[in-house]
């Protein structure tokens, strides 16, 4: 991305500010007269006009003002933005809610989510803390019928897997259970690769065969992120009703159409959004982004069209990795319109990605 000069600097960061707080294109005098720049309108207009020639802005409409790009929106991110922390009391509420509900890990999920949608006022989403691969721990084998069963698996990290199993010949609970006592401690600490071979030597009867291979099966599986993603907030009760313009107040002309502008933006961010999520459900999208992410520590931006689904290109994703790579972890984060707080979104999946390391090393004994 090619340099910019001082000057240009300066005027892109009041320009995006002012779109991501105002939600309207944004004409010379605006930034002139709000941000109070030590440059005329019509230098502006000139910095302006080559801030459109880099494609860091657009002009959406001949008398309208101009608006960031998602080019735009990267450099303001990498070069130009001031992280914001979280204040101390913000932290400390944190902290406490999360004291609220010790090792209890289906909860940490659902208040990690519910807690950035809120602070950030925009949809939250989360995968579940669980390993890289699937370690055997335990098992259990319920008789249904004569010929099926249902298997309760309990894997190293902690989560808990079912499954129904026909057999080829009737058993009953008392020989299920022999099994189960017998094979627990031949198989603890396995994974599938480690189990598969030790069932080459092992040469298990026709019954332990049948709950080898479900076992086997569901450790292989266990490492791939599956679409288990919770959502921190309905929609519905995301967007803030003061975000949206009062009907009735009686503004000057100018300010009046500013507002009808922003309503109109704002409304359709809530439609794209709203379309976004379901398709993120739907077509398991962010398991499949979570595998592109770098395994690297740090808070990745996507901004708008940086990612390789259409359906996604109006909004931007800030996420994180928590845990620790090769134990326990899981991939938290927002999305958002493409004119979200960066600053404030960034420090927030910071700092909960930081709340759910400390919670899983005091569980798992990550370091």
């Amino acid at each position: 991305m090619t340099p910019l000069s001082p000057r240009k600097q300066q005027i892109l960061r009041a320009l995006v500010e002012e779109y991501i707080h105002n939600a309207t294109p944004v004409a010379s005098e605006t930034l002139v007269r709000k941000y109070e720049l030590p440059f005329s309108s019509a230098t502006v207009r000139h910095e302006l006009a080559g801030l459109e020639e880099a494609n860091l802005i657009n002009q959406p409409h001949t008398s309208a003002g101009r608006v960031p790009t998602d080019l735009g929106y990267r450099y303001f991110v990498e070069h130009l933005m001031q992280e914001s922390a979280l204040l101390l009391d913000e932290q400390r509420l944190i902290r406490h809610m999360f004291y609220q509900v010790q090792d209890q890990l289906d909860q940490w999920v659902r208040l990690t989510a519910s807690v950035m949608a809120r602070l950030l006022h925009s949809a939250a989403v989360m995968t579940p803390p669980r390993s890289s691969e699937g370690r055997f721990k335990h098992f259990e084998v319920l008789s249904v019928t004569d010929l099926s069963v249902h298997m309760i698996l309990v894997l190293m990290d902690g989560s808990v897997q079912q499954q129904r199993l026909l057999l080829e010949t009737p058993t009953h609970q008392e020989e299920l259970s022999a099994i189960s006592a017998r094979l627990n401690p031949l198989f603890q600490g396995k994974n599938a690769q480690e189990l598969n071979e030790f069932l080459v030597t092992y040469e298990p009867a026709p019954v332990e065969r049948i709950i080898s291979n479900g076992i086997v099966r569901i450790l292989e599986q266990h490492g791939e992120m599956e679409g288990d993603v919770f959502f921190g907030e309905d929609l519905v009760n995301i967007l803030d009703p003061t975000t949206v313009s009062a009907v009735g107040l009686r503004l000057p002309p100018e300010e009046e159409r500013a507002e009808r502008i922003r309503k109109m933006i704002e409304e359709l961010e809530h439609k794209r959004l709203q379309k976004v999520m379901d398709d993120i459900e739907q077509k398991r999208i962010l398991p499949v982004l979570a595998s592109h992410l770098p395994s690297t520590d740090g808070v990745q931006v996507i901004i708008g069209g940086e990612n390789q689904w259409d359906e996604m290109k109006d909004v931007s994703l800030v996420l994180a990795r928590y845990g620790q790579q090769g134990k326990v972890g899981g991939l938290l984060g927002i999305i958002g319109p493409t004119r979200m707080q960066y600053g404030r979104a960034i420090a927030v999946v910071r700092y909960m990605s930081q709340v759910m390391n400390e919670l899983l090393a005091d569980v798992y004994g990550c370091e």
